[in-house]
């Protein structure tokens, strides 16, 4: 078992080799993670001992609030499945990020584990191939899900 400064400085080391990685596949880019223009809703990279995930986080204290995001955004599910391929995974009450719930819209590549190295470089691949699909779901329905949310 780690101690505490030594997981800090892991997650540290893993996110700064991610960082690398995307400089020399010369991917030089802002992802657009908290910069999303929908209220309690985040993109996401994430990463533990048994997967990594690529997300739209739905996070808010609310649940209900959290829920009515979360329909909004399952009216395009079948045109963000077109998008984002069928490996899209939809969960209103999703438990595997931290002590709460939340809704996530996500893909999930199990069985890695970010304190491996060898396992690195698999996750940033997957961070590379994925989030961009995210992303541009993310655009795609931005303004389209602040209107329904504005009906509501």
């Amino acid at each position: 078992m780690w101690s505490k400064e030594e997981t800090k400085a892991w997650r540290i080391s893993f996110w700064n080799g991610f960082k690398r990685y995307c400089a020399r596949r010369k991917i030089y880019r802002k992802w657009v993670l908290t910069g999303v223009k929908i209220k309690s809703t985040q993109l996401k990279f994430y990463a533990d001992e048994r997967k990594a995930l690529v997300l739209f986080q739905i996070d808010h204290k609310n649940d209900l609030h959290r829920y009515a995001v979360y329909e909004c955004f399952q009216a395009y599910r079948k045109l963000m499945a077109a998008d984002c391929g069928e490996d899209l995974k939809w969960e209103e009450d999703y438990q595997g990020i931290g002590n709460r719930s939340v809704s996530a819209i996500y893909f999930e590549l199990i069985g890695v584990n970010m304190y491996e190295q060898e396992d690195a470089e698999k996750i940033y691949a997957f961070f590379v191939e994925k989030m961009p699909l995210l992303e541009e779901a993310y655009w795609e329905y931005r303004d389209l899900i602040n209107e329904r949310l504005k009906g509501e």
